[in-house]
């Protein structure tokens, strides 16, 4: 084809022109079919993973599913889990309150109330009252006043720095001496007495009125536990002056026999 147009193109210029012009198109094609069949045969050959897209985490998590799963078993996909948080302890807050200090709250100065009720301010330490059966000697440190009434100061009469006294003897009222069973050395107290547990319907000094109720401030300072923790308790209560007053008086009074014969009084 292409010789028999060029004999024909030797007679005619334009003839020859169009020849060239068409000759390179049609190897421009060839050049192209070429190009093109060698690069799907490539493309085959190597099964086009060049121009895959990238595979995600879903898909490859699925593929390790299927390919781990035995035939015939229904395969899931792995669902991404959120992290897991641990949960941090708190902090338990116990806000409950005890039975006695219930009674103390509800005491009612009242013909109806009959129990005493206490209030624990300080808690000690070492003895405690009536741990033993035995009597205990006590020395406490107590203020009173006077319940449900319109004089809701201290009384005077009852304001003690000291006292020293015997347990299971009837010393004390009978409700104070119940209230400080349990207390423990240097703890402190506030103890509410119904008055039949007081000093029921009778006066007491002129201070307290028939049938009060009363509520006393208690310091548990000492429990003798040895004849000689006893006597200087008790020493202390007297007062040491007093007692060195009381020893010379004494002593006196033995000496003065004496120094009367030998003429010297």
């Amino acid at each position: 084809f292409f010789f028999n147009f060029h004999l024909l193109s030797q007679h005619n210029p334009r003839h020859h022109f169009a020849l060239l012009q068409y000759q390179d198109r049609t190897l421009s094609f060839f050049n192209m079919v070429q190009t093109t069949s060698a690069l799907s045969i490539f493309l085959i050959a190597t099964g086009a993973t060049a121009f895959a897209p990238l595979p995600s985490s879903h898909s490859i998590n699925s593929r390790k599913a299927t390919s781990s799963s035995p035939a015939g078993t229904a395969i899931r996909p792995i669902q991404p889990t959120a992290p897991q948080l641990s949960a941090s302890p708190l902090e338990v807050v116990d806000e409950t309150t005890s039975a006695s200090d219930d009674a103390f709250a509800n005491y009612q100065a009242t013909e109806e109330q009959t129990t005493i009720a206490i209030k624990d301010l300080v808690i000690g330490s070492g003895y405690t009252v009536g741990e033993t059966s035995e009597s205990q000697l006590l020395q406490v440190k107590y203020s009173a006043r006077l319940l449900g009434s319109k004089f809701t100061a201290k009384i005077r009469e009852f304001d003690i720095p000291n006292m020293v006294f015997p347990t299971n003897q009837s010393r004390i009222l009978p409700g104070l001496e119940e209230g400080l069973q349990g207390m423990k050395v240097g703890g402190k107290r506030l103890v509410k007495v119904p008055p039949n547990k007081g000093y029921g319907d009778s006066w007491y000094r002129g201070v307290v009125a028939p049938n009060s109720h009363l509520e006393f401030d208690v310091e548990l300072k000492n429990i003798a536990q040895t004849p000689g923790e006893e006597f200087m308790m008790k020493l202390e209560q007297f007062g040491v002056e007093r007692a060195v007053g009381a020893a010379a008086c004494l002593a006196y009074l033995a000496v003065s026999p004496m120094l009367e014969k030998s003429g010297i009084l």
